[in-house]
């Protein structure tokens, strides 16, 4: 049985305490972890955001405290939730941009403030665009820029944003293994949904720098919300009739209107897996979307075998356990227990890493 190893964005990594200004005051931590730069443990992640409030309390109306501690706070409450905030969450984070707008407004961390509170919105790269004015030099803006060149469709941006990232040791290498992995598992002419920043900009940095599947038509889910992004998608994809709205339909609609295969990441949102019931065929770490087909499984049995399956890539090493044990059942069904040791070795492997033994006891994957 399919079963969906949620994405869970933005986990960082922190000190275990405060270090000692020369004043004796206590020093903030260290600038907030991106969730591509590897830092994937949400304890940690929580500890760190509350160091960076109590850093405001000590120093209220800095606009650069603010920032990281709302950029901490973002990021250890979408870990705490499975990559999704509640009512709750936005609420304080929106306090925070409030707070940033009055201390400084219409400064670079107002505006990048308000770029994460809006994203994906239209208002949100307009704020994006006022950061960039004001500091186009600045990490904080790598990741986003990127976002913008795909939503304008902007290949001239593509390939700077990916090669400014790549310069500057803005991806992790594991993340990158990870997304040619993702990229390995998809038809050269293939459509590639993906989630978020964890799945989108290892694998657009992967497809412009290292020419990885450039036929591949990697498509953020989450920038579909714009109609022109929509539109373009669609025109790319070759698809023929109107253009259909945000979200799952969108992907059921070009499913029928383009010859071109489709894939979505294994990380997308569980909204847009359960509107595809029977249709999802793990291939590798993608799901063939659509109808099942007799190459399936020698798909998913070549690209397991091509695959590099980082162990430190955070959530993206723990979708390895969806198609490891789908691969496992099917060498035990067959008959081949020689196959069937050898990826139950690997997926042994892979649980120990990720904290997912028991998980896979518990679905009688791992017998002992």
């Amino acid at each position: 049985m399919i079963r969906h190893f949620i994405l869970m964005l933005g986990l960082l990594s922190a000190l275990a305490g405060h270090s000692q200004a020369k004043d004796g005051n206590a020093a903030p931590p260290p600038p907030p972890v991106g969730p591509l730069q590897g830092g994937w443990n949400n304890r940690m992640a929580n500890s760190q955001a509350a160091q960076w409030e109590a850093a405001n309390s000590a120093e209220p109306g800095n606009a650069a405290l603010q920032l990281n501690w709302l950029r901490s706070e973002q990021n250890a409450m979408a870990g705490n939730n499975n990559g999704e905030l509640n009512a709750a969450d936005k609420a304080k984070l929106g306090s925070i941009a409030r707070n940033i707008s009055a201390t400084a407004p219409k400064s670079f961390e107002a505006h990048m403030a308000n770029y994460y509170m809006e994203f994906p919105s239209a208002e949100a790269f307009v704020e994006l665009g006022s950061a960039y004015h004001l500091a186009p030099e600045r990490e904080e803006m790598f990741a986003p820029m990127l976002s913008k060149a795909m939503l304008d469709g902007d290949d001239a941006g593509l390939r700077t944003w990916s090669a400014e990232m790549v310069r500057r040791n803005a991806i992790a290498a594991p993340l990158q293994a990870a997304a040619s992995d993702l990229l390995l598992s998809v038809a050269g002419n293939g459509i590639l949904f993906t989630n978020g920043d964890m799945d989108t900009q290892p694998a657009v940095v992967e497809q412009v720098q290292q020419r990885d599947q450039p036929g591949v038509l990697v498509v953020d889910r989450r920038l579909l919300a714009q109609p022109a992004y929509r539109e373009r998608t669609w025109q790319q994809a070759g698809a023929t009739g109107a253009v259909p709205a945000n979200g799952p339909v969108f992907a059921k609609a070009l499913i029928g209107a383009t010859k071109r295969p489709v894939y979505f990441a294994l990380s997308l949102d569980r909204n847009w897996l359960d509107a595809f019931p029977g249709q999802l065929h793990a291939v590798g770490a993608a799901f063939r979307v659509g109808a099942a087909e007799p190459g399936d499984a020698t798909a998913l049995a070549r690209n397991w075998s091509a695959m590099q399956k980082p162990l430190d890539a955070g959530p993206m090493s723990r979708n390895y356990l969806l198609p490891g044990a789908i691969l496992l059942q099917h060498y035990r069904s067959a008959g081949e227990p020689g196959k069937a040791a050898q990826v139950e070795a690997e997926l042994r492997k892979i649980a120990a890493a990720t904290g997912g033994t028991q998980e896979l006891r518990k679905k009688n994957v791992l017998n002992h």
